[in-house]
């Protein structure tokens, strides 16, 4: 029995190695040159030959849009079927895409197809009926599949009648032409609820209320989220940003280059919704509500950490407190007569915690207690002085003409 030798490593020099654990290069120290020498007339090779003259500098790759990634490739094979069902993805995606500044010189983030998908699973398109543009979105884990069931329902003329109701509309679901297992499902392009930010408290009230009358609304449906975090819950921002905007450049409009400027939502209505629902659960009534799984995205809840059954339903009440807590109360001033409120949604105990309709009824009594007028103009300041808005809340007149704003891609790409 032979054993092998067993290697050496080279102990790493980390100042050999940049942030993203890759190996710096570096320049050879050059040796000290040598004496001069002056060549003679009688040496081979004299006179020496003539320099080609250096052509004009290439461009660093940098200068050229990004080419497709595995997962936008994906979305690019499927181009002809989407059309064939009704829906037109944007020209980067389509199979004959040419960039729109190739070897023109500028830099790539001077064409609206510079933009890469973030997320691989949901693309925009425009639904060619109507030109609506919309959000489609691919799913393929069989798991996630009831989703689809849970949003179609909410959809149907009964259920989207009820104001109460913020389950995202559903417009379409169909199957893949190349494999079965995967499902598309249609849905409005939305926003994240605070982008842009909140700028007064009454704002903040009317999020809040329609928040908590949709989850009433949805548990009085046996339905629980399981994964209620900030980040599922949108907006439909088309009444504050008329303009429109770019799917995943949000802070610009649909041609990737020109800085929205949002209006001030205390003006115009907005609707708030919830998305996400991979993780849903639907229990009958007269059943008890405890599952045992791994939660949602938010690590707080305290019954997680405990490794027992839990109830979905008092879930949902703790992961909405988080965001009240998070993103409203830690994030801005003024908003203190959310203390209680929060306190009673993030009670620990889940046996103990309060139900959707009695967070309902305790916010209802918070509400009628304040002065409509005063928290009207009650501006909201941020708590942390180095945080600033987004968007500019004064409207320039620039960009209250007409003309469009075009701004210069270095004040862009500053933001």
């Amino acid at each position: 029995m032979s054993f092998g030798v067993r290697p050496r490593l080279r102990p790493v020099d980390w100042s050999d190695i940049d942030a993203k654990g890759r190996s710096i290069r570096r320049q050879r120290q050059r040796e000290p040159s040598p004496e001069p020498y002056y060549p003679s007339t009688s040496d081979p090779g004299y006179p020496p030959a003539k320099r080609r003259k250096q052509g004009p500098l290439e461009l660093p790759p940098v200068y050229y849009p990004p080419t497709l990634s595995p997962s936008e490739k994906i979305w690019r094979d499927r181009c002809g079927y989407l059309y064939q069902r009704g829906y037109q993805l944007r020209p980067r995606y389509q199979p004959n895409w040419t960039p729109t500044c190739l070897g023109n010189g500028r830099h790539y983030h001077s064409g609206e197809d510079h933009t890469m998908q973030i997320l691989p699973q949901v693309l925009d398109g425009v639904r060619r009926q109507d030109g609506l543009v919309v959000c489609i979105k691919m799913i393929q884990d069989p798991k996630k599949m009831r989703q689809i069931k849970v949003v179609e329902y909410f959809s149907t003329r009964r259920m989207s009648s009820d104001t109460r109701n913020h389950v995202v509309p559903f417009y379409d679901t169909f199957g893949d032409s190349f494999s079965p297992h995967i499902q598309y499902m249609v849905m409005p392009v939305l926003r994240k609820f605070d982008d842009p930010e909140f700028l007064s408290v009454c704002e903040v009230v009317d999020f809040v209320s329609q928040v908590l009358e949709g989850l009433s609304f949805l548990h009085e449906n046996n339905v629980a989220h399981h994964n209620l975090t900030g980040e599922h819950i949108m907006m439909d921002a088309k009444s504050i940003i008329p303009t429109g905007w770019h799917f995943v450049s949000h802070f610009c409009e649909p041609d990737g280059m020109t800085k929205i400027s949002p209006l001030e939502r205390k003006h115009l209505p907005v609707r708030y919704y919830f998305v996400g629902f991979g993780n849903c659960y639907h229990i009958p009534p007269n059943t008890t509500p405890l599952v045992r799984d791994i939660g949602g995205n938010d690590g707080d809840v305290p019954e997680l950490l405990a490794g027992k059954p839990y109830d979905p339903f008092k879930l949902d009440i703790y992961t909405l407190g988080n965001v009240f807590l998070k993103d409203l109360l830690r994030k801005y001033h003024s908003l203190d007569f959310l203390n209680d409120l929060i306190d009673y949604m993030r009670t620990s105990d889940f046996t103990q915690r309060p139900n959707a309709q009695m967070v309902l009824r305790l916010w209802y009594r918070i509400r009628d207690g304040l002065d409509e007028d005063a928290i009207e103009n009650w501006r909201l300041r941020f708590k942390d002085p180095n945080v600033r808005p987004r968007y500019s809340e004064e409207p320039s007149s620039a960009a209250s003409s007409t003309r469009s704003n075009k701004r210069d891609i270095s004040s862009i790409l500053n933001l």
